[in-house]
């Protein structure tokens, strides 16, 4: 474990990854129980104020993509989604109450990244850090 880290960091990254693997379940029987239902579930959108794109979830296929902002986006998805089926991940992480974990004493800019980083970084510097074993940091960055 490295020296020196703060205490309220370490709990701030422990809180982070229990949360994740909270929330990984629920997000995971939310989209079975939504593509159960022949629901197809996407990700994407507006990537600045002209790009954007809509993604399959489950497949990483772009399914479209422009340069034609809001409207483009919009119009893309009632062409290709007409009976309003899909459900945008993001939607899912809404509804189930997924949020930033917030920690007292630091603040929520800093808290946000050391979030992302937590979660995407290699387990073994994650273990330096917070003094887990590798494995479990690995079980606990699981996405959905």
């Amino acid at each position: 474990m490295l020296h020196g880290v703060s205490d309220l960091l370490k709990t701030h990254i422990q809180n982070v990854l229990e949360a994740n693997h909270a929330d990984a379940g629920k997000i995971r029987q939310r989209i079975t129980e939504l593509e159960g239902e022949g629901r197809r579930i996407v990700t994407g959108g507006q990537l600045d104020d002209e790009a954007w794109d809509i993604i399959d979830w489950r497949t990483n296929e772009i399914l479209a993509a422009g340069n034609d902002g809001l409207d483009g986006y919009e119009a893309a998805g009632k062409d290709l989604d007409p009976s309003d089926n899909w459900v945008h991940f993001d939607r899912i992480l809404q509804d189930l109450g997924v949020t930033y974990v917030e920690t007292p004493g630091l603040p929520e800019s800093l808290a946000n990244l050391i979030e992302d980083w937590a979660l995407a970084s290699d387990a073994d510097e994650v273990a330096q850090v917070i003094g887990w074993a590798e494995d479990k940091i690995e079980e606990y960055q699981a996405e959905a």
